[in-house]
């Protein structure tokens, strides 16, 4: 998992609608459309192309007050998920 958390998330062609209290993915190279929630939607408005799953889990973890070595795990699980729906890709400078 290490090594997982210097990779740096790219959002794909993708486009975000806010849909009542949750958001709408529709991922235009794929077509499909995915249902996320407001926290969902924050970390990938993060998501630059420039920040490493580390520095962003480290920003969340402190503004959250969440355990950072737990948010690391579930952050890198994260986007394990949103790079096999094409979601994100990863870059790696």
């Amino acid at each position: 998992m290490e090594e997982k958390l210097d990779l740096i998330p790219e959002k794909s062609n993708i486009r975000i609608k806010k849909k009542d209290e949750d958001y709408v993915i529709f991922n235009l190279e794929t077509s499909g459309f995915h249902k996320i929630t407001a926290d969902v939607n924050e970390i990938l408005e993060e998501v630059n192309g420039e920040k490493t799953i580390r520095e962003l889990s480290e920003y969340f973890s402190k503004k959250r007050n969440l355990n950072l070595k737990e948010f690391q795990e579930q952050l890198v699980s994260f986007f394990n998920e949103l790079e096999l729906r094409k979601i994100i890709k990863f870059n790696n400078k």
